[in-house]
């Protein structure tokens, strides 16, 4: 039943927490079950509280939810979790919107028509699930396993093992993510050899040198930075943010330092030419656990160049300010506070990884941590250990399975680009145009909105067109399911189990428990119950694969290893690290329970689990690459190349084959270079002055939360613009253009044009022109529709060409005050 939020804020005495915000004059409406509402009429309005995990991005923060009469009515963080200690961001302090939200589909729904001209009829869950499972039937009868894929989101831990699982048993090579993060961990890879994003070790940092990462505002855990950030003064910690634009991290930071798009890793560069010129860097860590700092003589006799001669004698100060816009003074200031505050640790990410030359300029950022010799010890860089979740049985593969996932996967190029990407949109797309290698048959689509986030959304929806199964699971309908055939909208995160866990970069294992705190409001099911249903249907292997009855019994199943581990402990106040390291080193543990069923009870009323405690690891652990060093000069870069310039064939030589690899890839330099960390030039466009930066605000995250009126209110409390999108302009842009606060203009790039309000603000390079990402949507709900501009809409169709990452700093425009 739809209420208004005055309704709802009667029934409960105005004591709802987030709903007591007032947005923009707009009476929201929420949804809310009939008896839900005569159960509050009625009282004896009972109080209780429950713990779960909130789910409106990937973050991972404990949430406590309150209720009155087992009816949820506002949200505060969880102080004894130890990602976020009690803080919320203000999308989760909104959750419960999202739970009542109007739009929220109320059941499974079939498209009739195209999505142009699209009608939604219900669908019964056995009906839906039938027709999928039939389909999923026939491809492996006929041998085409590999003809479906599943694209998932953000998902990490528990669930994501259960997709890729999923499509293991079935016999497809076709699980990916489509994520802002995905493929930014090919410099680490390239540089130490792991497959996974490192973890920074803030509170224990003297100096803290950020290149690009606005991790206050579009980290994977703002709520976490936040908290660790609130301790700098007593910690003694000095912030150093170079971004483009004044951002909210460059805000609360001791010093910006502004920079142009496209050259943070020459700055980086320029820093490691002081750190080397004035011997300033960790000189036994440089020569006994790195490889390429000296130049050297294998063992064919040829001579290569190192990183230390490379960097002297190409990214001295004066050459540097020329490419970033940094003065000389304050590179050779910040190069020696870096050399000589102990510990001093660098990150890199958005606006540095986010362009053409991403995965170069984080090679160069990265080089920094190795010549201070951040590895393995306080205030550095580790790796994380996963949670010690009971191990599943290895998949039995019968033939048909295993026919399947020798295919080429559909989600990456057969050609000499993108060779270290996991999954690439724009090769995705290209593919499932063309066919190649396989056409594909049945698409699974779950969480994000990939067709609003991407750079060629035409031809992606060309593609979701080509392929006759599209199932999305949905909650509301967005820009991307608009082109599903089915629907299956999941529950929310506050009517499902679930387990959180490794989420990017925070330092210690975890697993936060989600769980029901009310039952779902409509014909809604867990995705993992989905699943499991559909490969009981497909039966087989794919039915063996999955020995639990549902979803909650598999969670149950991996924290039992958890359980015996004997490590960590239950998230409870007063259990610090301290206390946990002085047990475990003892042989005990925090909480001792009588039964499984004992500490299953506990983990999910406290919320989740963690160990702060990490053992040291050994070197060759720490770096697995070919020389199990830090490699300056990555060995694994060089062997890729060769193997790309070996396919490529042809009837011309060698050197031919390589240059025209090198040509594919955009990398301009050459020799030894091409190995190691260097500053590759962005695309450059004589007519196009300004540089267009886009960023992503609390609120709305990555465009899901502009579904939500207060986000819509909140989107640019900074800006005093709320409902509209905005450009921040630098004056001095203002004055040649004529441009006052407020104008409207138009940012025009080669491919189109947005009509926007201007921000007239110092906090932006004059070069620069900075949009907020996450509005401008045609779908996604009542709230969402219609307002704003998706600044991604006027992109080029860019990408680093060695990961397959969108290059979202890369598009440069014109500006003009608009009539």
């Amino acid at each position: 039943m739809e209420i208004k939020r005055r309704e709802f804020l009667r029934l409960f005495g105005g004591l709802s927490g987030s709903f007591l915000f007032v947005g923009c004059g707009l009476d929201d409406v929420l949804d809310i079950p009939q008896s839900m509402i005569e159960q509050a009429r009625r009282g004896p309005g009972i109080e209780t509280w429950q713990n779960t995990i909130c789910g409106l991005c990937p973050a991972g923060c404990g949430t406590r939810v309150r209720l009155i009469d087992d009816i949820p009515v506002s949200v505060k963080g969880n102080p004894v979790y130890p990602i976020n200690r009690g803080g919320m961001c203000p999308l989760g302090l909104n959750a419960l919107h999202s739970l009542y939200h109007p739009d929220r589909l109320k059941g499974p729904v079939q498209r009739k028509g195209t999505p142009d001209h699209a009608t939604w009829e219900s669908i019964s869950w056995e009906n839906a699930l039938s027709q999928i499972a039939e389909r999923l039937v026939e491809l492996r009868v006929a041998g085409k396993p590999h003809q479906v894929a599943f694209l998932g989101h953000e998902e990490n831990g528990l669930l994501k093992q259960h997709f890729a699982r999923f499509m293991q048993a079935y016999g497809s090579p076709n699980y990916f993510q489509f994520a802002p993060s995905q493929n930014t961990v090919t410099p680490y890879s390239l540089l130490q050899g792991h497959l996974t994003l490192p973890a920074y070790d803030f509170l224990n940092a003297r100096l803290i040198v950020s290149f690009g990462s606005n991790f206050l505002e579009e980290g994977s855990s703002p709520v976490y930075y936040t908290k660790v950030y609130s301790h700098h003064e007593e910690q003694q910690t000095r912030y150093v943010q170079i971004e483009s634009r004044h951002s909210l991290t460059a805000s609360n930071a001791d010093q910006w330092i502004p920079i142009r798009p496209g050259t943070y890793g020459a700055l980086a560069l320029g820093l490691s030419y002081v750190l080397i010129r004035e011997e300033l860097y960790d000189r036994e860590f440089v020569r006994s656990k790195t490889f390429g700092f000296e130049d050297r003589v294998d063992s064919s006799g040829v001579r290569h160049v190192g990183f230390k001669n490379m960097v002297l004698g190409n990214y001295y100060p004066e050459r540097v300010e020329e490419l970033t816009g940094v003065p000389s003074p304050v590179i050779l200031q910040l190069g020696r506070e870096l050399g000589n505050a102990h510990p001093a640790l660098v990150v890199g990410d958005q606006g540095a990884i986010d362009n053409t030359n991403g995965t170069f300029s984080t090679m160069a950022i990265h080089s920094l941590n190795a010549l201070l010799g951040n590895f393995e010890r306080e205030g550095g860089i580790f790796f994380v250990d996963d949670p010690p979740f009971s191990r599943f049985e290895p998949v039995q593969s019968d033939v048909v399975a295993r026919d399947g996932l020798k295919q080429s996967p559909i989600g990456i190029s057969e050609g000499d680009v993108y060779p270290f990407t996991r999954f690439s949109i724009e090769a995705f797309t290209k593919n499932v145009l063309s066919e190649t290698p396989y056409p594909l048959s049945v698409l699974f689509i779950r969480g994000g909105n990939p067709l609003f986030e991407s750079l060629n959304r035409s031809k992606l929806a060309e593609a979701l067109k080509k392929i006759p199964l599209v199932v999305s699971f949905d909650s509301i309908l967005s820009e991307t399911s608009e082109f599903a055939h089915l629907i299956l909208p999941e529950h929310h995160f506050m009517e499902r189990w679930d387990a959180i866990s490794a989420v990017d970069s925070i330092p210690f294992a975890h697993v936060g428990i989600q769980h029901p705190v009310v039952q779902p409001f409509h014909d809604t099911k867990q995705v993992g119950d989905v699943l499991i249903g559909l490969a009981q249907q497909v039966g087989g292997v794919v039915g063996k694969a999955f020995p639990f009855s549902n979803y909650e019994e598999e969670l149950k199943f991996a924290m039992e290893g958890v359980y015996k581990s004997g490590t960590g402990a239950i998230a409870a106040g007063g259990a610090g690290s301290l206390w946990i390291q002085y047990l475990q080193q003892r042989g005990w543990q925090i909480g001792r329970y009588s039964s499984f069923d004992e500490f299953w009870d506990r983990l999910v009323g406290q919320g989740g689990w963690w160990n702060p405690i990490r053992k040291r690891k050994n070197w060759d652990v720490v770096f697995k690459t070919p020389s199990k060093k830090f490699e300056f000069f990555s060995q694994t870069l060089k062997k890729a190349l060769d193997n790309l310039t070996n396919q490529s064939g042809g009837e011309s030589g060698t050197a031919q084959n390589y240059e025209r690899v090198l040509n594919r890839l955009n990398i301009s330099a050459r020799g030894d270079t091409v190995f190691l960390p260097h500053h590759e030039p962005i695309p450059h466009e004589p007519d196009m002055l300004f540089h267009l930066v886009t960023f992503r605000v609390l609120p709305v995250r990555d465009g899901q939360g502009a579904a939500l009126p207060m986000m819509q209110e909140l989107f640019g409390h900074s800006a005093n613009r709320h409902w509209e999108s905005w450009a921040e302009i630098h004056p001095e842009t203002a004055a040649i253009n004529n441009i006052s606060d407020g104008d409207w203009v138009l940012i025009s790039s080669v491919v189109g044009s947005l009509r926007l309000r201007a921000k007239i603000t110092e906090g932006i390079m004059p070069s620069v022109v900075a949009i907020p990402f996450g509005l401008g949507h045609t779908s996604l709900g009542r709230y969402a529709k219609g307002h704003g501009v998706n600044p991604n809409t006027i992109m080029r169709n860019l990408y680093d060409q060695l990961n397959g990452k969108p290059a979202l700093q890369a598009t440069k425009v014109k500006i003009a005050r608009a009539t």
